[in-house]
């Protein structure tokens, strides 16, 4: 029923001590990943007054337990002849305890160490086998607690920062669609050209942003289900620089801040998905500009340390404090965590961050003097060997004079069909739409289509279904299919492969690869 652990270890150490009639008990739980404990709970007879006052150790009997495992049944001879007896509790002329030392470990999920229960100076005569089995299953429960409780901990967290994600979800998504929506009632009211440019320009700033948010939330996604897929191939550490540097540019440049590049002479070659590895860097480059006041400087660097890549991003900026280094690539940690404060973000960029360096073979760590110090950002990534390896990617479709196509939009969402009827007219094409399966089947047959973007998700009849019966019902006549999804992961582009797509765009589009794609499209 005790929830805490710090209620746990004081429960455990009084009610041991009372049971067994001992005068001394203390319980020390271990460091996460480390042999050392730190005492957590002290129940101490009169005898031992004195020593209330203090701060007390594990002594070196404590430390041979939770290595070993082993429970531990010394008496007052064996104790004071013990090779790791160094000390009472770190006193520095601390008797050797009276009637003998008993410990038992702590033993949580897997035989993993948890730390120590531990006795001394027993009220009348040595400690007996009885003694230790008695705490033997005293420290079991405690056990079985302290991982119910460390669990609960970590239970109530998680629930906290999805409270405080979702809420700063729902500020950072209003932040763009404001201005969108005001941008909107711009191009209705106003007549003037440069204001509706500049409306335009805004609007398509501020989409920019969503679209990021967005592509962050679902690449987290896809690397903690295991569905992200690496198309690796031979890059440099200049390239990746080059391509991050040109995406964070706009933010850093907004800001005021100076930005230093230090390169190796030579080139170093990675073998890494360019695009993936620039996206990890992009995110150090922004997270270092907004965590910088403006004016501030920014440190790029990459040297190699035996067969590794290390990158560094160095900035001026608020710092991290010492207690949240091993936090900051958490999901959804924010360091202050607050809404009031004005950089942005969910979150999610710097877990996005280590878990594409573990993708690619590598690691992240931290550094921090401590506020207002800056920070450095370490990134570790093996370096190239052996030959390329070419990411897969549908066959080219032949190319195609630059006259205009007919194209068939499917899609249930309106005003999404709609608009990219309307681009496509723009660009000088002929376009219909229609918003589900069976239409779509009849448009094509009226229409002969030279192209159809179909999205997957339709109602009734899903894409994959359409496209099916698209390339049975029109053989050699078959128009070009490209797939419209807001899902991108390698096994959606899979399915779509064989399911007959040509191509495979992911929402939302960008107006150019719409265009490569018509260009591309061969007439029927």
């Amino acid at each position: 029923a005790v929830l805490s652990v710090e209620s746990i270890t004081r429960v455990i150490s009084e009610e041991a001590r009372r049971i067994l009639g001992t005068h001394v008990a203390v319980t020390s739980l271990t460091r996460r990943d480390e042999q050392d404990q730190d005492v957590c709970a002290v129940s101490l007879s009169g005898k031992y007054a004195a020593l209330r006052d203090r701060e007390l150790r594990p002594d070196g009997l404590s430390a041979h337990v939770c290595r070993t495992n082993q429970p531990l049944r010394l008496t007052e001879a064996e104790v004071e002849s013990h090779p790791e007896w160094n000390g009472s509790h770190g006193g520095e002329a601390a008797p050797v305890p009276t009637r003998g030392w008993l410990g038992v470990p702590l033993i949580g999920h897997g035989g993993r160490n948890l730390g120590v229960v531990q006795l001394s100076d027993k009220e009348d005569g040595d400690f007996t086998p009885e003694d230790e089995a008695v705490l033997a299953q005293l420290a079991a429960t405690a056990s079985v607690g302290l991982e119910n409780a460390r669990l609960y901990d970590s239970l109530r967290d998680q629930d906290k920062r999805k409270d405080e994600f979702l809420a700063t979800l729902a500020h950072e998504l209003r932040n763009p669609l404001a201005p969108i929506r005001t941008g909107l009632q711009i191009l209705k009211l106003s007549a003037d050209g440069n204001q509706a440019r500049d409306a335009r320009d805004m609007m398509e700033r501020q989409l920019g942003q969503m679209v990021r948010l967005v592509d962050d939330l679902m690449d987290v996604s896809r690397v903690s289900r295991g569905q992200m897929e690496l198309k690796l191939e031979r890059t440099t550490v200049r390239t990746v620089f080059e391509m991050a540097i040109e995406t964070s540019r706009p933010l850093v440049e907004a800001a005021g801040h100076e930005l230093s590049v230090s390169l190796p002479e030579q080139p170093v070659h990675l073998q890494a998905d360019v695009t993936r590895l620039a996206q990890l860097l992009g995110n150090l480059i922004n997270n270092a500009a907004k965590y910088t006041p403006d004016g501030g400087r920014i440190q790029l660097s990459a040297h190699t340390e035996g067969p590794e890549t290390v990158l560094r991003v160095t900035d001026s900026g608020v710092g991290i404090p010492g207690e949240m280094l091993s936090k900051i690539f958490d999901l959804f940690t924010q360091v202050g965590g607050s809404l009031d404060r004005s950089q942005g973000g969910l979150g999610i960029g710097l877990s996005l961050v280590r878990r594409l360096a573990e993708m690619h073979g590598g690691s992240v760590a931290a550094e921090s003097v401590g506020p207002d110090q800056g920070s450095t950002i370490t990134v570790r990534l093996p370096l190239a060997a052996g030959a390329d390896d070419k990411p897969e990617i549908f066959p080219a479709a032949p190319d195609a004079t630059a006259e205009s196509r007919r194209i068939l939009v499917v899609d249930d969402h309106v005003d999404g069909a709609e608009s990219l009827a309307m681009l496509l007219g723009l660009f000088g094409h002929e376009a219909r739409t229609v918003h589900n399966g069976p239409d779509a089947l009849v448009a094509a047959s009226e229409f002969q289509p030279d192209l159809v973007f179909l999205d997957i998700g339709l109602p009734g009849m899903n894409g994959y279904e359409v496209a099916r019966a698209l390339r049975q019902n029109h053989g050699s006549a078959e128009p070009m299919l490209v797939a419209l999804t807001g899902w991108g992961s390698e096994d959606d582009r899979q399915r779509a492969r064989e399911a007959g797509f040509d191509a495979h765009l992911a929402k939302p589009v960008k107006p150019e690869a719409v265009k490569e794609i018509v260009r591309n499209c061969p007439r029927r």
